[in-house]
Formats: C-alpha cells, sequence, structure tokens
C-alpha cells in the first residue's frame, strides 16, 4: 500500500497554498469548502484569490515563499509551475513534520488528493496512488452516475437511528445483520424516495422482530431500452441491481440481466409473436403476488414500458392491488433505432412530427386507422411490423401514401448485428423479403427523413444502399 488512507477533519485547522494561478485558487477553494483557515502564499495573485481575501475568506501573504510559513500549517499544498519552488516547499515541509502535496508530483508529495465522490455525509475518494490520475476520475465518474443521490440522506437517517438499535440490539454481529437488511430493503427505498416516515415505520417494526408486511414489497416497471445494454438509465440499472426479482422480457440484453444480483430470481415472461408465451394476465398476476409476498420487483422492459410495452395494464393490476410501484421510462425503440440508424424522427423542412403505430390490424383492415395515417404529412415509426411490412407497406398506398416515399427497415436496433435496408414505401417489402434474418426484430420507419440515413449514419452501421 503506497499511501495510507485516511478522512482529516480540517475545520479551523491553518492550512498553506504556495502559488497564486488558477490551480491555486482551485485548491484553495476545496479546503474552504472543508472548513479550513487557508493561507495563499505568492508573489502574484489570481483575481480569484483576491477577490476572497477582500471577502474574508482567507489571508494571503503576497511575497515569496519562506520556510516559516510552513511552520503555521496542518497541510500544505504547493501549486506553482516552478519546480524549484514545488521542491523547496516540499523540502521544508519534510523538515517540520508537515504533510504536503504537490500538484501533479505525486513522488514530492508526502499525501495525494483522490478523486472524489461526495453526498454528503457520504464520501467515496479515489486513488490510484500517483499512477493514473485519470484513471482515478474515470472511475469517480462511473461512481457518480452509479451512486444515488440521496445516499447521503439515508445516512443521515441511518445516523438517528444509531442509539435505538446499540440499544435493543447490544450484540455487535447481530446489529451488523441488522443495518445489512436495513439498508438493502425497502426502508432504504423509502429514504431514497423522500419517505422518511415510512422507513421509519419499518425501522421500528424490524427492531420490533415484525415479519415483512406487503408494504415492504415494490415493483419497478423499468425500461431497458431497444437493445443495447447501455441506453438503459442510470436510475433503472440501480433498480435493477436492487430487485429481488427481476421479470424480464425476452428481448432483454443479457448483459443486463448480469447486473443483477447474484441471489435474485430471474424470471423469463418474454413474449414472441406467433410462439408460446406468457400471457399478460399471468405477468400481472407474478407481479402482485411478488411484490404482495414483500420483495423489491423490476419489471424489465425492452424500449418504454408505456410505448406499446404493457406497461399500463401492469400499473393498473399493482394499483388495483394496492401496492406501490413506480415506472421508469426507457428509451423507446424509434428514438434509439432511428438515431443508430441516422434517421431523424423529425427534421426542418421534411418532418415536424412522428407517428408511433404498432403494425396490428394490417393484414385485416380493423385496429388501426390507416387512411388517417397515410394522409399525415409526419414520421411513421410502425412497431412489431417485421412480419407484415408488405401488408403495411400496401394498407398505405392504397391509402394515399405515395409509393416513392422513403422507407426503412430496422432489424436488431442498436446491437452490434443492427441491418438497416433502406428504399421506398413501394419496393421495401420486396427488399426486406431477401433479408437472410426475417426473425430479427424490426422496427418500419416510413417518410421523408430516411432519405437522410445514407448522410447521418455512423461509419460503422450496415446499411443497404443498393440502388432502388
Amino acid at each position: 500500500m503506497d499511501h495510507f488512507p485516511l478522512f482529516a477533519r480540517i475545520a479551523h485547522q491553518p492550512c498553506l497554498v504556495v502559488g497564486g494561478g488558477v490551480v491555486a485558487l482551485r485548491k484553495a477553494r476545496e479546503l474552504l469548502r472543508a472548513g479550513a483557515r487557508v493561507t495563499v502564499n505568492a508573489p502574484e495573485l489570481h483575481a480569484g484569490i483576491r477577490e476572497l481575501a477582500r471577502a474574508g475568506a482567507l489571508r494571503v501573504e503576497q511575497r515569496p515563499f519562506t520556510a516559516s510559513l510552513v511552520a503555521e500549517s496542518l497541510l500544505v499544498i504547493a501549486a506553482t509551475d516552478d519546480r524549484d519552488i514545488n521542491a523547496a516547499v516540499a523540502a521544508a515541509a519534510s523538515a517540520q513534520y508537515r504533510l504536503c502535496n504537490v500538484v501533479d508530483d505525486g513522488d514530492a508529495s508526502s499525501f495525494i488528493f483522490p478523486a472524489v465522490v461526495e453526498r454528503s455525509p457520504v464520501m467515496v475518494a479515489i486513488s490510484s496512488g500517483g499512477h493514473a490520475p485519470v484513471l482515478a476520475r474515470l472511475l469517480r465518474q462511473r461512481l457518480e452516475q452509479w451512486l444515488p443521490a440521496g445516499i447521503g440522506a439515508l445516512a443521515r437517517w441511518a445516523g438517528q437511528w444509531r442509539g435505538r438499535v446499540r440499544d435493543a440490539l447490544p450484540a455487535i454481529t447481530a446489529r451488523r445483520a441488522f443495518w445489512e437488511d436495513l439498508l438493502s430493503g425497502p426502508a432504504a427505498d423509502a429514504v431514497l424516495q423522500g419517505d422518511p416516515a415510512t422507513a421509519d415505520a419499518l425501522a421500528a417494526g424490524a427492531l420490533a422482530g415484525e415479519p415483512p408486511t406487503a408494504a415492504s414489497g415494490r415493483a419497478w416497471l423499468v425500461g431497458a431500452g431497444p437493445g443495447d445494454p447501455g441506453l438503459i438509465s442510470v436510475r433503472g440499472l440501480r433498480a435493477l441491481q436492487e430487485a429481488d426479482v427481476v421479470i424480464h422480457d425476452r428481448l432483454v440484453a443479457p448483459e443486463l440481466l448480469r447486473a443483477a444480483r447474484r441471489e435474485a430470481e430471474l424470471v423469463n415472461v418474454g413474449k414472441r409473436g406467433g410462439r408460446l408465451s406468457t400471457s399478460q394476465q399471468v405477468i400481472n398476476e407474478l407481479l402482485v403476488s411478488r411484490v404482495r409476498a414483500g420483495a423489491r420487483v423490476c419489471r424489465l422492459k425492452g424500449g418504454d414500458p408505456l410505448v406499446f410495452g404493457r406497461g399500463g395494464e401492469e400499473a393498473l393490476a399493482l394499483a388495483a392491488a394496492g401496492l406501490p410501484f413506480g415506472i421508469i421510462p426507457g428509451i423507446t425503440a424509434a428514438s434509439a433505432c432511428g438515431a443508430a440508424a441516422g434517421i431523424p424522427l423529425t427534421h426542418r423542412g421534411l418532418a415536424t412530427a412522428v407517428t408511433l403505430v404498432t403494425a396490428s390490424g394490417a393484414s385485416d383492415g380493423n385496429g388501426t386507422d390507416w387512411r388517417g395515417l397515410a394522409a399525415l404529412d409526419s414520421t411513421l415509426a410502425i412497431y412489431m411490423g417485421g412480419a407484415r411490412i408488405a401488408e403495411v407497406a400496401a394498407e398505405l398506398q392504397r391509402h394515399g401514401r405515395r409509393p416513392g416515399t422513403p422507407a426503412a427497415v430496422i432489424r436488431d436496433g442498436t446491437l452490434p448485428g443492427q441491418t438497416v435496408l433502406t428504399g421506398t414505401l413501394g419496393n421495401i417489402a420486396a427488399r426486406a423479403a431477401t433479408d437472410s434474418r426475417p426473425g430479427a426484430p424490426a422496427l418500419l420507419l416510413v417518410g421523408a427523413t430516411v432519405s437522410l440515413a445514407a448522410r447521418l449514419a455512423g461509419p460503422t452501421q450496415q446499411i443497404d444502399r443498393r440502388a432502388s
């Protein structure tokens, strides 16, 4: 271990920053945030440092560095652009047993600053031991995304219960088990959702040895996006990682399922056209039964739960049962697949609106107002149309949409194997019939914006641009 990790309380303690530039200003501000009494020493001072001094926030010694300044300080930071001065500061600090950081010089420093994720009072510090500061910053960014914004509130809430838990559970092993259950369960969820009263009731019940009730369970209807596992929201990923039960669709990426807790129950209720699948009624009953039993349930759905995902039906089933639930939206296929294929859904001069519709009803003429859709001067995003491209194209043309209207079929959208077939409404069905993967999930886009795909698609996309 190159460095001993610790968190130091420096409030009201004297700290010295040697240097008068923008880096010194940044370090001074960090020390001030921790409540330190800061002195900045340099012959020339940044305007920001002078402003802080005028406001009384810090003290300045506007003169060359002398070793006597170090004697008054608990921590010293050398932040000049002169290596000789930085070396002199480090030597003076070492001689007087003061901790010193030399900015961007780990070898000359007796302490280094970690990359910090702050959710006060929770703080996470990351260090590479000075070997790779950029790597530490990248790790910080990952943790910033993963840590809930309310984790500080959870820590403060837990602090309010420490005394009662210690009195009720004298044995440290019992307290540890209690806190592990409490902070990974519905009480913690309640705090993170801004409901400390419910959390207090759950904590009191847990201390009294009460069994979990229906109120302990909760469901999250989570949009997993159209395929690429990186397109799930941060909040959705957090719900997945905290779930006791994950009820997922067939098209959810395996990488996402691996992000679930190892002990979580994974239930595949995927539906597939023309094949035996789980009925919606069974899915609703499964959700209700698991939540009623006290489980935290993540209902992981492809795309967005409320865009042709029957999320509304599942939410209504939970609401009718009087069970708590939340909805975390996802990126719907039209938006994500259009972007991946270089096809805007709206574009000035080409389309001012987009209409989302399913292909169901194309073959029998029922359930879909094809005349109205054909009359719209907008982009049409037609879901679940892989097996009905010919019927959809025929209906639109029969009701007045021009055969020359640009059209595209996107299969396996956003995935590494994504393919995009472009053409016109008049020939897209014939072109799609030659696809070697007709069973892959498909989205049909119709409208003038499809013509932009040739210019806007990324270089890695597999777009068939054969002459139509």
